[in-house]
Parts: C-alpha cells; structure tokens; sequence
C-alpha cells in the first residue's frame, strides 16, 4: 500500500479525533470521582456539625437548669433562715400598730418629739446645748434580772450608714430602716434608725436579756416606733 499524503493526512485526523475522545473521557471520569469522594465528605462533616450543635445546645439547657437550681436551693435558704428568726422575733412590718399597751406620752418642746410609752414605765431625757439629745426608756415594773429599756437618740444626719441596715419601712412619710436583732453575752439588741427631712435624723434601740424576754418587748418597741412623732404635730 502507497502512502500518499492524502492518506497520512486521514490517518492524523482519526488518531487526534481517538486522542480526544480518550482526554475527555479521562477527564469525565476523574471529575465523577472527584465529585463523589467530595460529597462523602460533606455528608460526614455535616453530621458532626449537627452532632457538635446538640451537644453545645445540649450543655447550654443543662447549664441553665443547674442555674435555675441553685437559685431554688438559694431562695429555699433565704426562706428558712426567716422562718428561723420569726421563730425567735417579729417582723417589724408585719407587727400591728397597737397603741393599746402605751399609756403615756413623752413630749417635749426644743424638737417637738412626741412618742408613746409603756404603763409603768419611767424616762429620762438628756439635753445638749438646751436641746433634745436623747431619752431611755425602761421598765420599773416586772421581775427582771435586768430591766429592758428602751434609748432614743438625736443623730447627725451624717452618721447615717444604709449599709448597716437589712429592711427598710415607709412610715408617715420617713422611712424606717434595721435590720434583725443581734446577741451578745445573752443581751439582744434592736436598732431602728428613723431617716428624715429636717435636720435631725433618729434612732431607737431596745436592749434586752433574753431572748424570750425580748420578744415579749419587741411589739412594744416597735409600736413606740411608730408612735414617735416630731415638729409640729403632737397627739
């Protein structure tokens, strides 16, 4: 067989037309691969993507469940430890205002200071530059070791402390402030500190020995409390 160029020619063109045939289907073939080992890969990412999110979601909801917990067991002790001392004292709050125990009347004139007091109870008031510096209150009547009393001061507005106090009262316009009743070598002591607009501030404190003593006094003390009255008004 003569080849002529006509033939060589033919034969270059079948061999190039075979040639691309088999490039294509070699590049066919591998982007198949390349597309399915890609998505396997894909589809595992994703379930471990998913599997991270439940878990974090998962720790999220417990974090806050112990959370909630402990706020629970929190309030649980606040509301025991208040059951415990109402066991032992009254609520300053909660105690009404019964005038029915407090005969007498203290007043007097340089602030105007006017509070109820206990029958067979006795005073004395103790001034500073002619004016109202403070008066103690105590029982002469009863079977005491230690007779209760009862002191109320004249305070520098500057000595005020709201740090010092737990509860705070709204009462005739002054607020009330204390906290509960503290122990000391079997004495318990009260303090009510009275905050208000003029230029005196006051506080009454009960001193007493005994704890069953001084709940006995504690509505007496608190209803003083809120019997006391100063400036103009007098009852």
């Amino acid at each position: 067989m003569i080849l002529t160029i006509k033939n060589i020619k033919s034969y270059r063109l079948i061999l190039s037309f075979l040639f691309s045939i088999f490039i294509h289907s070699l590049v066919f073939a591998l982007a198949g691969y390349l597309l399915n080992h890609r998505l396997d890969k894909l589809v595992v990412n994703t379930v471990y993507v998913e599997f991270l999110d439940k878990e974090s979601s998962n720790f999220s909801k417990n974090e806050i469940v112990d959370q909630k917990k402990d706020e629970m067991n929190l309030m649980k002790e606040v509301k025991a430890d208040q059951r415990k001392t109402d066991a032992y004292f009254y609520n300053f709050t909660e105690t009404d205002y019964d005038t029915s125990a407090l005969m007498q009347i203290y007043k007097e004139s340089t602030l105007n200071v006017s509070l109820k007091y206990p029958k067979g109870w006795t005073y004395l008031d103790q001034n500073l530059k002619d004016k109202l510096d403070g008066i103690t209150f105590w029982a002469l009547e009863g079977d005491y070791e230690v007779p209760p009393y009862i002191h109320l001061d004249v305070c520098d507005k500057y000595i005020f402390n709201r740090s010092r106090f737990k509860y705070k009262f709204n009462n005739k316009g002054r607020i009330y402030y204390y906290s509960d009743p503290e122990e000391l070598e079997g004495h318990i002591t009260q303090i009510i500190y009275i905050r208000t607009d003029s230029d005196e501030d006051y506080s009454i404190k009960l001193i007493v020995k005994g704890k069953e003593t001084f709940k006995s006094f504690q509505p007496v003390f608190f209803n003083m409390a809120k019997s006391f009255n100063f400036g103009k008004s007098f009852f």
